[in-house]
């Protein structure tokens, strides 16, 4: 009586694929590594298969469950044979590849198209594919950070700067490879409602310079921060102070504490000095004899030296900043008190601020800035002098302070302020 199923009969017909020996097959002298295993399976019905497992030419799957283990090895054989199929040509090669490798050999042949398989690795290898596939963004972040302190050698300030603005992709996503991120994962990152355009384009600025070092080092395969456009943001005008309330401002700092906090507050009022640069700036670069101050590259915000010429009230002025330092130590309060004497609130709200004006970002160095273009009506001169370029001087200053205010200001000196009070 025949079998039920065509291939119960082949331990019969093909004696020599049952044999005491299954690992390999043999014909015609040639030996290759079998496609199908045979293994006892418990189902999670608690009941006991023979399951034949392996996968076909072309990478397709095959895992199917017997009853008997005669059935399982007839269709293991089935299987095998049809994979030869000597007569559509394949034949056996002897080869150390395993099953596995083998089947995915030949599926990568089949996605290629007749594409070299060999000059796909080669791009595989050279584009870093290797090294993605276990980097997290955690390590990445890790690796940046010390490479920029120690090769890049950033300051202080720009890696707080790069720590604060990475840490919600290192809380949401660090232990995430780096090639599992996707562009709209980093969008939400970048972009959060009511949030300021300038906090949308640094966010993004730090990510991008995180995933170029990633792809400079072959941790990954693309930016994919370059594919982000930065947020269009509205041209405001600085905000500066009036002649009056520079007068203020500079006499309270002559004032309060013996006039500790002149120094900072001329070099920023009247030279234009970003709060960084003059944190980082010594007495010995400021040469009153010659009437310059050497910015040196260590100290200026993008590292390129300058030296900028100290116009002749500036002088009278640094004159009495003799034996203080530039920047003393636990300003904040001294600093809080002399814009609350200008008319302007202090770092943190306290009582009475709601009735005083709020402090405009880097008014100190605009205020400067503005009243030099304005009296010397030259914007390559201003820009060299206060570190920035032509285009944006011209953008942002130009027009703020008429003539007239930019004389008073530049007349400025002690002893014409103590008259004037």
């Amino acid at each position: 009586m025949a079998s039920k199923k065509p291939w119960a009969d082949l331990p019969k017909i093909c004696p020599k694929f049952f044999g005491p020996t299954e690992k390999n097959l043999v014909l015609d002298g040639m030996r290759s590594i079998e496609r199908f295993g045979i293994a006892l399976y418990t189902n999670p019905s608690g009941r006991k298969v023979w399951r034949v497992e392996g996968r076909k030419i072309g990478g397709q799957r095959v895992r199917e469950n017997f009853k008997v283990q005669a059935e399982a090895k007839a269709r293991k054989a089935e299987l095998e044979i049809e994979s030869m199929n000597l007569s559509s040509g394949v034949g056996l090669r002897q080869t150390r590849l395993t099953d596995d490798q083998l089947a995915q050999a030949e599926a990568a042949f089949i996605k290629l198209q007749g594409q070299p398989l060999l000059t796909a690795v080669d791009y595989f290898i050279a584009n870093g594919c290797l090294k993605t596939s276990d980097m997290t963004v955690q390590d990445a972040i890790q690796k940046f950070l010390a490479a920029k302190t120690t090769q890049t050698k950033l300051r202080p300030r720009t890696l707080k700067d790069y720590e604060s603005r990475l840490k919600p992709i290192l809380e949401f996503y660090g232990n995430r490879t780096l090639r599992s991120i996707t562009r709209s994962e980093l969008e939400q990152l970048i972009f959060k409602p009511g949030q300021a355009a300038d906090t949308n384009n640094g966010n993004r600025r730090v990510l991008h310079a995180l995933f170029a070092w990633c792809v400079d080092q072959d941790f990954a395969q693309a930016n994919l921060v370059s594919k982000i456009t930065t947020t269009a943001r509205d041209d405001k005008e600085p905000e500066i102070m009036t002649v009056a309330e520079v007068k203020t401002f500079i006499k309270a700092a002559m004032t309060l504490k013996d006039g500790r906090m002149l120094p900072c507050t001329v070099l920023g009022l009247f030279m234009g000095l970003r709060p960084e640069e003059i944190a980082r700036l010594e007495w010995k670069h400021v040469d009153l004899e010659q009437k310059l101050i050497r910015i040196q590259g260590d100290v200026a915000k993008m590292r390129h030296r300058r030296v900028i010429d100290i116009p002749e009230n500036v002088i009278s002025w640094l004159q009495q900043c003799t034996g203080k330092p530039i920047m003393p130590t636990n300003i904040r309060k001294d600093w809080d008190r002399i814009r609350r004497l200008t008319g302007y609130r202090g770092s943190f709200q306290r009582k009475g601020d709601e009735n005083l004006k709020f402090w405009p970002p880097d008014v100190i160095r605009h205020t400067a800035v503005s009243y030099h273009l304005a009296y010397g009506k030259d914007e390559n001169d201003t820009a060299s002098w206060a570190g920035n370029s032509p285009t944006t001087i011209h953008t942002h200053y130009r027009g703020l302070v008429n003539p007239q205010d930019a004389a008073a200001f530049w007349s400025l000196t002690p002893v014409n302020l103590e008259a004037s009070q």
